[in-house]
């Protein structure tokens, strides 16, 4: 396969376009800000005008990135692309788009730092998955997918209530950002450049954040053919429609096995005294009781009774009302907005090991040259060359 040109002037416009509708400006704002008529803004991000070193400049600074982001493309010459985005609603945002861009950026320091400080980058996930042809096969294949890696995970039947900890410890690459107004719930990707990565919208209660990480970790082991599962509307139409909605089904049962094993919430429950016998003995404190205990909302708990026999549809009306007060809860009381711990410590080491610079430390934490040596200071981290 030969290798794909890189295009410059329309990587730098991209570059452009998505840190600009990151910070929510129009063109006119922008070319205000860089001292250029609009019409400039336009061509420039349409790969149709080049800018010189001291107009770079004046984007870097009113766009608040380092010139490296303008710069770098997002795979290495001669390297195949890592990602296609693809995107699974219709209803995505040009600012969903930009949340896209940047976390295949992030992505792409974050496997830079593993690299540099030697760390194994082997593919830490199996890759399963069968032919599906009907929801059953769905289904089936989701939940026994589950269980079979919550034993390479060696996870028992013990609750996953911070799963972003548990893929990290994994090798995983977990990023979440709270997107207001959003309808992305998250995104996975796979790729030999950049190993396994997982975002996750954090506007949104703990629970649902817990069942969107396990959701596109069950893509990442059973959809290995997609680079990435968030799907556009043109490439959709490209699709089996029949497929892509069996694909999702998969990977709900997988998120629903993942988080609530059924031999977990039989034992949950036998220590309450129940069985299948007693099974008109749960109450909305039973169910709140369990959804606690594992770390998922009251509508995933009902829904993972229900495809479990404990309950039936029709007793799912009986907590309605409860439903009615989840569903109040958007926001995480304490969102996650800063970048992942495991990144952080990364740079870090990368810095005191003297193999990159205060100034690469300060791009790589997003911050300026300044606050980077104040952390350092205050970290009391000393560079010690190898």
């Amino acid at each position: 396969m030969p290798k794909k040109e890189f295009n410059y002037p329309k990587h730098l416009g991209e570059r452009i376009r998505s840190a600009r509708l990151n910070l929510g400006l129009n063109q006119e704002q922008l070319a205000d800000e860089v001292g250029l008529p609009r019409p400039a803004i336009s061509q420039i991000e349409s790969g149709k005008r080049a800018i010189d070193s001291m107009e770079l400049v004046a984007f870097s600074k009113a766009l608040r990135e380092p010139l490296s982001f303008f710069l770098e493309p997002l795979y290495e010459e001669g390297e195949e692309e890592p990602v296609k985005v693809l995107y699974r609603s219709d209803d995505i945002s040009e600012r969903d788009k930009s949340t896209v861009d940047d976390f295949l950026v992030l992505a792409k320091d974050y496997t830079m730092l593993e690299k540099l400080l030697g760390l194994n980058l082997s593919q830490p996930l199996p890759s399963w998955g069968t032919e599906i042809k009907t929801k059953w096969d769905a289904i089936v294949d989701g939940q026994k997918t589950a269980e079979a890696l919550r034993g390479v995970l060696n996870l028992g039947l013990a609750p996953v209530k911070e799963l972003d900890k548990v893929l990290e410890s994994a090798g995983i690459k977990v990023v979440m950002r709270a997107i207001p107004d959003s309808k992305v719930w998250g995104f996975s990707l796979s790729s030999k450049a950049l190993g396994h990565c997982i975002f996750a919208n954090t506007y949104c209660v703990r629970e649902r954040q817990n069942f969107t990480l396990a959701h596109e970790l069950g893509h990442l082991v059973m959809d290995r053919n997609h680079s990435a599962t968030v799907l556009t509307a043109k490439e959709a139409q490209q699709l089996n429609d029949d497929l892509k909605v069996l694909i999702e089904i998969r990977a709900n049962s997988f998120a629903a096995a993942f988080l609530m094993p059924e031999a977990a919430i039989e034992h949950a429950l036998a220590k309450l005294g129940m069985s299948r016998r007693t099974t008109e003995q749960l109450t909305t404190v039973t169910i709140e009781y369990l959804r606690n205990h594992f770390g998922v909302s009251y509508d995933a708990m009902l829904w993972r009774l229900i495809n479990l026999k404990w309950i039936s549809k029709q007793d799912r009306q009986k907590f309605v009302f409860q439903l009615e007060e989840e569903k109040g809860e958007t926001a995480s009381s304490s969102p996650k907005e800063s970048l992942p711990e495991r990144y952080r410590n990364l740079a870090f080491k990368a810095y005191q090991s003297a193999k990159i610079s205060i100034g690469k430390l300060a791009e790589l934490l997003r911050i300026d040259v300044y606050e980077a040596r104040k952390l350092v200071k205050e970290f009391r981290i000393q560079q010690i060359p190898a």
